[in-house]
């Protein structure tokens, strides 16, 4: 009876231990940071996006770097942005720097952006609010508010 209690124990850690690593390998929304080291408002970016992700603090978020500082984290990024299945906003938007791009990762719909014009406590509750969790619904989330940069990489097709 004690190895069977103890088989049926380590079964169970074993199954819990395997959906919670799903669970936070598969996250709901991507935060995609768009930056490069010649960027001047991308600091405080960084900074303020950091406070709001730790304010967040869910496994449902996941943050994503789009780095174009040299040659090779631009390919690093092409590589991540594949990896991540947000090729389509890598394809519109590298290059351009100092926001970021909130992205449903099952449908690859990006929701809104962020950018230093925003603080912290409103990209949190953003983030938030398209991750389905708990948020202040005193601030306002309107689309408007968090409209994304235009196309930066437009193909012509000549």
């Amino acid at each position: 009876m004690k190895k069977y209690t103890a088989l049926l124990g380590a079964a169970f850690i074993t199954v819990t231990s395997a959906l919670s690593a799903n669970a936070a390998s598969n996250p709901d929304i991507y935060v995609v940071k768009f930056r490069s080291n010649d960027c001047a408002q991308c600091g405080q970016l960084e900074s303020q996006l950091s406070t709001a992700l730790t304010m967040v603090a869910s496994s449902r978020v996941e943050e994503v770097t789009i780095d174009t500082s040299n040659g090779l984290k631009w390919q690093v990024s092409a590589h991540t942005a594949f990896d991540h299945n947000i090729v389509p906003q890598f394809n519109d938007w590298v290059g351009l720097t100092g926001f970021a791009a909130v992205i449903d990762s099952k449908t690859g719909t990006t929701i809104g952006c962020v950018s230093n014009k925003d603080d912290a406590y409103k990209m949190a509750n953003f983030i938030k609010s398209a991750a389905r969790l708990p948020h202040d619904r005193n601030v306002t989330n309107r689309a408007a508010q968090f409209s994304c940069p235009p196309v930066y990489n437009v193909d012509t097709g000549k």
